[in-house]
């Protein structure tokens, strides 16, 4: 089962990518959520269930095409969980976060760059076409070799297409939110599309679909207070050196 995570780690975190707005602040957050990817004809179908708690704790339920169980907090302090086995494996690493997950940028109101400038973007350009806002970022230096730009576009305060730009000024990454529905005062879009070229010929394409969504009085799974269990056996102890905040 580990060496599964291990090996589909790329489509945790696209199923996943810290400053708490009010709203979040303030409300408990659940949503299913399927993910399909595509790759050189290959499909992979991940669902799986998330609940968010204002303190930035995500427990992330996966229940195809195998159930474990994803701990995790804003910092990437991340355990997974094999209830079939009864192991845990401890991984530190921000990409595994509750604050790289697509869904948190519009739980904390940052629909306006998308968490660009957490991670060091700089906005240099703002324009209309239309009924379209098209704000361009600049990245920090460390990213330039590979990365020119990106636009977001927003329509109606929010966004819906988001485009990563090569150094050949060509399109590598492209992102599309639609189908929003609004949730007492949260908009949320209820599909992603993500395509990502890796070469000239071949790309990978993943669609996200978020349902079942409830928000502050409405999100009571006690999934939310999901612990694992404390004689659950750990693998690779030498991940435990530092201390986890968010089980």
């Amino acid at each position: 089962m580990f060496l599964f995570i291990r090996m589909k780690k790329g489509i945790i975190v696209a199923c996943m990518i810290f400053f708490v707005h009010t709203f979040f602040a303030q409300n408990r957050v659940s949503v299913d959520a399927e993910v399909r990817r595509v790759q050189g004809g290959q499909a992979v179908t991940v669902k799986k269930s998330i609940f968010f708690s204002p303190n930035g704790r995500m427990v992330v339920h996966f229940t195809h095409p195998e159930e474990y169980f994803l701990i995790t907090n804003r910092f990437g302090e991340a355990r997974i969980f094999n209830p079939q086995t009864n192991e845990v494996m401890v991984i530190n690493d921000r990409s595994l976060s509750s604050d790289v997950i697509p869904l948190f940028y519009f739980l904390n109101n940052q629909t306006t760059d998308l968490g660009l400038r957490d991670l060091g973007f700089t906005l240099t350009n703002t324009r209309r076409d239309g009924n379209f806002l098209i704000r361009t970022f600049t990245p920090p230096a460390q990213l330039r070799a590979n990365l020119s730009r990106v636009e977001i576009v927003h329509e109606n305060h929010l966004p819906i297409f988001v485009a990563h730009y090569n150094t050949n000024n060509q399109i590598v990454r492209r992102m599309f939110f639609s189908n929003y529905e609004r949730f007492n005062a949260l908009s949320l879009p209820q599909r992603i599309t993500e395509i990502t070229n890796i070469s000239p010929t071949d790309s990978i394409v993943s669609r996200l679909l978020y349902s079942n969504i409830k928000v502050g009085a409405d999100a009571t799974s006690p999934k939310f207070n999901f612990t694992i269990p404390s004689d659950a056996r750990v693998v690779d102890e030498s991940l435990l050196r530092q201390p986890f905040s968010g089980r």
